[in-house]
């Protein structure tokens, strides 16, 4: 066995929360599957830029010359890593400095049915706050990991596009799988390609190493299938729309999603055909606090190249400056409904039960789950908070000081 750390997402029959939010967990610290002839990661300085094909180190500038000759650049991250998202945005600025008004942007944070206010913010017709809102409605990681992206975005009106598909077919393909999906959902289901051996070796070995053995192994890899199938339907169709016409797009997804170039990236070149180039940033190692986050993965011969570009950085997060209230809610009829109080949880301390319905913190109304999760992303540890319970026929102002809990669920 080796240790590893997951890059991309692990599925909700494990970890979501009712809000329909999915954890991602860091990156890892030893590259398992890694196809890399000329060069050992390990041996990488942070910083280091290198075209894994050939081994030879290049300058950001000229690898940007290079992924200017593509119609696709896909940047994989470890959602939790400020060093990735700097990759990110240092790539975009790259390649929108040497053709702007030519980029567009696809962001595997986003759902389908998010298109239009995606339109509003990146034409500077939706404001920080209420964009906030969109990006928790759709994604859990803290907005804060992706601020400069999305700014950038914003400044120089970058149209953007969501890949992702909708929360209710991702469900419902967990529970049931894609034979017994109701008529609506069903006409969501992309084409799907179920071949690809290294594709599919490669998520049951990440499978096997949540210590889930095989059991429900289909389940998950046909949910992994309909994420990068759906982001890959996304992407073809936009650019061989009128819309997308002399258009390139750059693709900001979880790294599992493209390395390699069996998910995402192929997908994509079964339906549209068109140069592209794949840059995964590469970290070796993370620090000590963080190796709780390791799992043991058995390894899988992948006779294909890790990426076009290795990008070598460190590893960062927000861990230390982010809070948790520790629930699991769910909008009901009634109003936020706490479905479960987490142990060790702020939520726990302050007496949050399982049915009390949040109204209000510091003054807010909590109309959806995902007001709660905007609201906690201003706090930081030692901030208070007044929360309005309504138990029952009761009314109650619970205050809450946040330390830095680990993270079990969110909000």
């Amino acid at each position: 066995m080796i240790r590893y750390i997951s890059s991309f997402v692990v599925l909700s029959i494990f970890v979501v929360d009712v809000s329909g939010c999915v954890v991602q967990p860091p990156p890892r610290s030893k590259q398992v599957f890694s196809e890399s002839p000329y060069r050992d990661l390990g041996s990488l300085k942070p910083g280091t830029i290198f075209h894994l094909p050939t081994g030879i180190e290049v300058t950001k500038e000229q690898m940007f010359h290079v992924l200017s000759g593509s119609r696709i650049v896909y940047v994989g991250e470890t959602h939790t890593n400020l060093e990735d998202h700097q990759v990110e945005l240092e790539v975009l600025q790259g390649l929108w400095e040497q053709s702007p008004g030519q980029w567009v942007v696809g962001m595997e944070m986003f759902q389908r049915p998010s298109q239009g206010q995606l339109n509003q913010w990146s034409q500077g017709q939706l404001d920080e706050k209420g964009f906030i809102k969109v990006w928790y409605a759709n994604w859990d990681q803290s907005y804060n990991y992706y601020r400069g992206i999305l700014r950038f975005i914003r400044d120089k009106k970058i149209p953007m596009v969501a890949l992702n598909a909708s929360d209710e077919l991702v469900h419902e393909v967990m529970k049931k799988g894609t034979d017994v999906l109701p008529k609506n959902l069903k006409k969501e289901l992309p084409e799907m390609d179920r071949t690809d051996p290294y594709h599919r070796d490669s998520l049951k070995a990440v499978f096997g190493g949540h210590a889930h053995g095989n059991e429900g192994f289909e389940r998950f890899y046909e949910t992994m299938l309909i994420w990068d199938e759906t982001m890959a339907q996304t992407i073809a169709n936009y650019l061989s729309s009128p819309e997308g016409a002399g258009k390139k797009m750059m693709v900001f997804t979880g790294g599992f999603h493209v390395n390699y170039g069996f998910g995402v990236p192929r997908r994509v070149f079964r339906r549209l055909p068109e140069p592209y180039e794949i840059v995964m940033p590469y970290t070796e190692e993370v620090p000590e606090n963080r190796k709780d986050l390791l799992m043991d993965v058995q390894p899988v011969s992948i006779p294909l190249y890790l990426a076009d570009f290795i990008w070598a950085v460190g590893y960062k997060d927000l861990e230390d400056q982010t809070v948790h209230l520790g629930v699991q809610v769910q909008k009901t009829e009634k109003g936020v409904a706490v479905r479960k109080v987490m142990p060790d949880s702020t939520a726990l301390k302050i007496g949050i039960r399982e049915e009390d319905i949040i109204v209000s913190f510091d003054g807010q109304s909590i109309l959806e789950p995902s007001d709660l999760t905007h609201l906690l992303s201003f706090k930081q540890p030692g901030d208070h908070a007044i929360l309005k319970i309504l138990r029952g026929d009761q009314t109650l102002n619970l205050e809450a000081q946040f330390g830095s809990e680990k993270k079990i669920q969110s909000p």
